[in-house]
């Protein structure tokens, strides 16, 4: 950490000292940690502007990607109308060609001048966020010897901003049928920091897939020269079609056990020498055994241990940065402010309000500082020491708010609220009675939407008590929801998410039962329809109350942690998608269609395929998500193969398979099981959260106040602080139990003496 310089007077160097505290806090909590920061305060203004143009950055990218889904492919026609929204059926046609053959999504395109303004305006804020990091590193970072921000990665992106704005250019001038804007706009995607770091990680990881990639191909070779060596000229038929097919030549024959080996098409491709020469099921079962069983699963087998090392020792490293960043913070501010080991709440507040002040982090209220920091402070010496401010580092996750429990009731109605009566009520309600009661009550409505669905099944009348059923159970929640906040104030009721599903829920079927009531006989059919799907609002309370079963909490909490704590890898997934999908338009668009006499007797005509296409970017979305998920389909290379008038570009689905499925996809597996493994081992164990918190909330109960509070952003940055704290905490218990025993062998030492 640099130095104040010492020409500042004691205020400067006290705001400069904070203002770098809160900047080292920033970067450790986000994994973005350096050695040292400038002096300047125009420096840090500088950073905020950045951190502001980075956030306006991540909304172009994700408005980038709607133009790209919106947009009018190149291969319409974009010479007329180039400002004018001409619908997709009558831009995107092909000469001689009906239109009912031209599949589209369906999607409205965005006319293509439009597109281009649209576009423009994307690229000029990247740049300027771009230009901004560039002028931060270079002004100042530079002076430092620091990498704040790579200029290599800036210089990249800025190459990328000059390609898009020159290729818009050329399409306004000569209107192309192909652009290269899906190189820039892919290179931006690869600009997002998760997406860099991803990309670091399948280089660790990529050398020990090769090994094993290597054998899978060299197998896959072999079989080949033996299968065509055995069949090339074999004679015969089987179900009209010559034995040998697939296996003429030796590119043929490399293609079908290609085929076989990494899909689940092997059937078709040994059916018919298996048919002729039973023999031959030795051969293909040996082939299918070493490929099939064992490489494809060992590619698995050898990601998940690659990356659950990778993730261990980067865990170890974050960590282990983040403990140091939130050294360096405290200690930044107390050489800034003279207040030696310890610090004030003046000051905590005030660093908490400076720490507030970057976009990168979620704004901390006064109120909140001040809560925090009386909890930590165990003694009320209004000072706290280095370990009380690592406590506050983790907590400071969270938002705090606080509520009256008791419903105004109490004191508007105070007759009410003492009778005996309503004072049993509470202690239903407080108990948990009440909601036991109203699971049966739901039981029985479920019981009424089965019999209103087969009666929808069915095509029966309801009969008359059925449908005065459903008003009466939608009064009854009413109830359920007037009775609980006589019960409880509204804030308090109101700071649990279950009660905010139930109350909405509850004036949705409402609603819906009193539509279906006054609707008139013209629109009842119509109303009906859609009560049917507000009807399933029902089925969610029901499904709600699974919540009390451990067993249901855990596998919802697994999976919404996998959700958050994959999203960064599966961004890398959809940045490879929107790669392929994007380059297939350019290169494929308007070229498969049923007439086309280049598609006979291939296996695309013949299944019927022809809306999975490359006319749009939608529909190739959908054939990529199809080839992720079946690993590898023949049928779309064949067909692109006969049909494309670009030689070889088949091979790009080739390239989609190793990079985008036997690498990226397996990194996906790879990563949940890992994640789920890691999950899977606090089943057994409650959560245990910092003991501030329990501390904060004795504290407002005994002024009669309920704290409410939960974590708010990232939960993978809580619990990588929540980590980083522990291991900080154990380091310090080892370092008192090693001061401790040395005392006492010094104690011995003298003793004996």
């Amino acid at each position: 950490m640099s130095k104040t310089s010492p020409l500042l007077d004691k205020a400067d160097q006290r705001r400069v000292g904070i203002a770098k505290a809160a900047w080292k806090l920033e970067d450790a909590v986000n994994d973005h940690p350096v050695d040292s920061y400038p002096s300047d305060l125009a420096a840090r203004s500088l950073h905020f502007e950045a951190a502001q143009a980075n956030k306006e950055f991540v909304k172009a990218l994700l408005f980038m990607i709607l133009l790209s889904v919106f947009e009018t492919p190149t291969w319409c026609r974009a010479d007329d109308n180039f400002f004018s929204y001409v619908e997709p059926e009558k831009r995107c046609t092909v000469p001689g060609v009906s239109q009912e053959e031209i599949l589209l999504s369906n999607l409205p395109y965005i006319p293509p001048g439009w597109g281009v303004l649209m576009e423009l305006c994307l690229v000029f804020v990247i740049a300027r966020k771009l230009l901004i990091e560039r002028k931060l590193q270079v002004q100042y970072f530079d002076r430092l010897n620091i990498e704040y921000n790579s200029l290599t990665v800036n210089s990249l992106g800025l190459a990328m901003c000059l390609l898009e704005v020159a290729d818009c250019l050329i399409f306004v001038l000569f209107r192309p049928r192909f652009r290269v804007c899906f190189l820039a706009r892919t290179g931006f995607l690869c600009l997002l920091p998760a997406v860099r770091r991803l990309a670091i990680c399948i280089s660790a990881v990529i050398g020990e897939f090769l090994s094993i990639a290597v054998f899978y191909a060299g197998t896959i070779v072999f079989f080949a020269w033996i299968a065509v060596v055995m069949f090339d000229d074999m004679e015969g038929f089987v179900d009209g079609k010559p034995l040998n097919k697939g296996f003429e030549t030796f590119r043929t024959t490399l293609n079908t056990m290609f085929v076989a080996g990494s899909t689940d098409e092997f059937v078709d491709c040994f059916l018919r020498t298996y048919t002729a020469y039973r023999s031959t099921g030795f051969l293909w079962l040996i082939f299918l055994v070493i490929v099939q069983v064992l490489l494809l699963n060992l590619v698995l087998d050898t990601l998940v241990a690659a990356y659950t090392r990778y993730a261990e020792r980067t865990e170890e490293k974050d960590s282990a940065e983040a403990v140091q960043g939130i050294k360096e913070a405290f200690h930044t501010i107390s050489d800034a402010t003279g207040e030696g080991a310890e610090m004030s709440r003046e000051v905590f507040v005030e660093f908490a309000k400076e720490f507030s002040r970057s976009p990168n982090v979620r704004t901390i209220p006064e109120h909140n500082a001040e809560i925090v920091f009386k909890a930590v402070d165990k003694d009320g010496s209004g000072m706290i020491d280095e370990v009380e401010f690592f406590s506050i580092c983790g907590v400071i996750q969270y938002d705090f708010w606080t509520t009256p429990e008791d419903s105004p009731v109490k004191t508007h109605v105070p007759s009410l609220w003492g009778s005996p009566q309503f004072q049993r009520f509470k202690e239903l309600v407080h108990a948990g009675h009440f909601d036991t009661f109203m699971t049966w009550v739901l039981m029985v409505n479920f019981v009424l939407v089965v019999c209103e669905s087969v009666y929808d099944l069915n095509d029966w009348e309801e009969t008359a008590m059925m449908e005065n059923l459903e008003l009466t159970f939608s009064l009854i929640y009413v109830m359920e929801v007037g009775l609980k906040l006589c019960v409880y104030h509204w804030s308090f009721y109101w700071s649990f998410r279950s009660n905010q599903f139930d109350f909405i829920t509850t004036w949705l079927l409402l609603a819906s039962a009193s539509l279906e009531e006054l609707a008139d006989t013209a629109s009842g059919a119509n109303v009906k329809r859609y009560m049917n799907i507000l009807r399933l609002l029902r089925l969610l309370r029901v499904l709600k109350q699974l919540k009390s079963l451990r067993k249901v909490q855990l596998m919802v909490e697994t999976i919404c942690n996998l959700v958050s704590a994959s999203k960064h890898i599966m961004t890398l997934l959809g940045v490879v998608t929107f790669f392929f999908s994007m380059l297939s338009v350019q290169l494929w668009g308007g070229i498969l269609y049923q007439s086309n006499p280049l598609l006979e007797e291939t296996e695309y005509k013949e299944k019927g395929l022809f809306v999975l296409n490359f006319n749009d970017f939608g529909v190739a979305f959908g054939v990529w998500v199809v080839s992720l998920l079946c690993e590898y389909v023949p049928t779309f290379p064949d067909a692109i193969a006969k049909t494309s008038a670009i030689p070889g570009s088949w091979l790009i689905f080739l390239l989609f398979y190793i990079g985008g499925v036997s690498i990226v996809f397996e990194l996906v597996k790879a990563f949940t099981i890992e994640a789920f493994l890691e999950l899977h081992k606090k089943w057994d164990h409650d959560e245990v959260e910092f003991e501030t918190l329990k501390e904060i909330e004795d504290e407002f109960k005994k002024d009669g106040l309920h704290l409410h509070y939960r974590v708010v952003g990232d939960p993978t940055v809580h619990e990588k602080i929540v980590k980083a704290l522990e291991s900080h905490k154990e380091t310090r218990d080892g370092e008192d139990a090693n001061s401790e025993r040395a005392h006492e062998h010094h104690g011995h030492g003298k003793a004996e003496c």
